[in-house]
Order: C-alpha cells, then structure tokens, then sequence
C-alpha cells in the first residue's frame, strides 16, 4: 500500500504573489511527506514562489498570459503536462481552472480537480462555460458552504463532485504577550488591497469613532491596487494621524498580537487566511457576513458578524465591543482561537485532499 500512495501532484494558480491562494500554499508546501509536489503559476511569481522554495518544494512560474481564453497558453500547459505525467493535477482560481482544466484533460492527467477559491463575479456567459469546464473534473473544492451553494446553483456542479475543504492554517508558537498599553484601542486589517476587501467601510467608520472622542487606531497590513486611493481617503476625511499602512508583510503575528481588534469587512470572500490567523492569535475579531466567516464566526460568541456594506451596523458593533471591556473581549477571543485550532490544521486539510488524490491509488 505504501508503494501505491507515493503520487505527483501539479498545484497550479495564476500567480505565487501574495494573497489568500498564495498563503495556502505556501502553507500546504510546508507539509512533509513522500509524494512529488510542484506548485506552478500561470504568470508571475514572487513573494510565494520564494517561500514555497525554500519550504524545499519545486516551483515552476510560466509568465503565460492568463488571459480567459489563451489558446497559447493552454497548448503550452497541455505539453509541460505531458512532460511531467502527474497523477493530479489541482487548479485554483478562475485562470487557472479554465487553462489548467481543460489542458489536463487534453494531456490524459489521471485526476483533475479544480477549486474556487472565492464567490466569482461570473457574466451568464461565464458561468455557462465554467459549467462546461467543470464536467472534465473529478472534484470541485470549495472552502465555505457558501461556494459550494455557489458552484452547484451558477455553475451546476454535481453534489457527487463537490468537496468542502476549509484552508489550512500553520500554527506557529507565539509569545505570550507582547502587547503594550498605548491609550489607543487598536483596529487591524490584515489584506489585499481590493474593492472587494471594502476597507473604505472602516476608514469611514474610524471617522465616526474620532468624532466621539474614542482613541482608536486603525493599522491596515497589505498591498494591492487601492493603496493610494485609501491614503487619500484617509486625508479626506482627515484621519491620517489615526490610520497606519504597513504595506505589505511576510509575517503578520507581530502585529495581530499587539491589535485590540481584527476586522474583514469584504463584499465576498472564500475562506480568511488572516481572520484565522488572528483568532488563532486570540485577538477579538470581526467579520461581515461572507463566506466561511460566517460559518467560523457565532456572533457575540466566538468573534462577531456584521452585514455586509453597512457602516452603521459596524459603527455600533465597534462602539458596543470597546465598551464591554476588555475581559468580555478576551473570553470571547479565547473561544475563537479555540475554533481555529480545532477545525483548521494543516493536517486536517491535506489529509482531506489525499482523499481525492489517491482516488485511483487505492
């Protein structure tokens, strides 16, 4: 049985940056075991690719045009497939699952699984290809019931293929405490920098606060293409000396462990990798009703929710958590980390998808 379970696996996406998919990665290519595993990028790579290398994991980026549809690029993908014969080969992210889908069928790969890692902003037309493309699979993965609803109602996946598979979550040994006291209550955003991640919300909120005499800061770690349209809304609405941009960082827990509060405020989201970073850091945390943070999230028990693009209800959210005091916070922050570490470990996540890997090796 041992000989039989040693297998290839391709996990490809459109980049190895930085963001959601990438932190996955990088979290699943620290695992140690028998098996081939090389992570490729449709285009670039960076920060990830690093550090998936150094985790002692081949890396591969093609700087392909990830363009929907590259007839290019899938011809190149369907020959570097046949070259490297893997045993599966995992998609994730739109691009990535059209190209990397159909040129694994075209190139016979034994198990093809796509995955979505968020609720798309698919046109009718879209989702009626993607329903063509998802056919050539054996396993769609999903990380919240919310994408999974999503991919059997927009992209009529069958209930048989589909796999919810929550995000893996290195949990790393932390200080004890290294929080000090600085007479502000401190707001924090791990995050691209994103439309979808609707930080304008929590820049207009941290206005209201001011203007009730609450000495908050709000500190935003992350890059992304509204950068300097959130800056400049920060002068606007003239709370510069209140808001900190950190920019981009490798590691975040630093940061988390010195915030009184975690907030995710995006319009959708798959799976956090940041919001569980930070409850596993026993910070309180909050979070619109979106995706699997809904579902790791009760509110008022472990964490908190809000409606999504409601700055008035994550006004009085805010407003009602620095009042409970800071012994209320922490009850409810150590009952969050105890939901991350139970339900989102590395292994618990690879042992899921070996399931489907060694569907043919058993």
């Amino acid at each position: 049985m041992e000989a039989l379970s040693k297998i290839k696996i391709i996990r490809l996406t459109t980049f190895l940056d930085f963001g959601g998919i990438e932190k996955r990665l990088i979290n699943i290519s620290t695992h140690q075991d028998q098996n081939k595993w090389l992570f490729c990028a449709l285009n670039h790579g960076g920060n990830a690719e690093a550090v998936i290398q150094n985790n002692g994991k081949r890396v591969i980026c093609f700087n392909y045009s990830y363009r929907i549809p590259s007839i290019i690029t899938l011809y190149k993908l369907v020959r570097f497939f046949k070259k490297e014969k893997p045993d599966v080969v995992h998609t994730s992210g739109s691009e990535a699952n059209f190209h990397g889908i159909l040129a694994a069928k075209l190139a016979g790969v034994p198990i093809i699984i796509g995955e979505e890692v968020g609720i798309p902003n698919q046109s009718k037309t879209a989702r009626i290809i993607f329903s063509k493309i998802y056919l050539l699979t054996d396993y769609i993965v999903g990380n919240s019931i919310e994408v999974i609803e999503y991919l059997r109602n927009h992209n009529n996946v069958s209930a048989k293929k589909l796999k919810q598979i929550p995000n893996p979550v290195i949990f790393p040994e932390l200080p004890k405490s290294i929080k000090t006291e600085d007479g502000f209550f401190n707001l924090i955003s791990v995050s691209r920098l994103e439309k979808v991640k609707n930080i304008d919300s929590i820049l207009r909120v941290v206005a209201r606060l001011i203007e009730l005499n609450l000495p908050v800061h709000y500190t935003i770690l992350g890059d992304g293409s509204k950068m300097n349209h959130l800056k400049k809304m920060t002068k606007e609405l003239n709370i510069e000396s209140a808001v900190t941009f950190l920019g981009f960082q490798d590691n975040p827990y630093p940061y988390l462990l010195k915030a009184d509060l975690y907030l995710l405020t995006s319009f959708t989201e798959g799976f956090s990798n940041s919001l569980a970073e930070a409850m596993y850091c026993g910070i309180p945390s909050l979070t619109t009703r979106v995706g699997a943070a809904q579902e790791m999230i009760e509110d008022d028990k472990n964490g908190w929710i809000v409606n999504v693009n409601d700055d008035d209800d994550l006004f009085n959210k805010i407003n009602y958590i620095i009042k409970i005091g800071n012994h209320k916070r922490m009850e409810i922050a150590e009952k969050g980390k105890e939901t991350v570490v139970k339900n989102f470990s590395l292994q618990n996540h690879v042992n899921l998808l070996m399931t489907m890997y060694k569907k043919n090796k058993e």
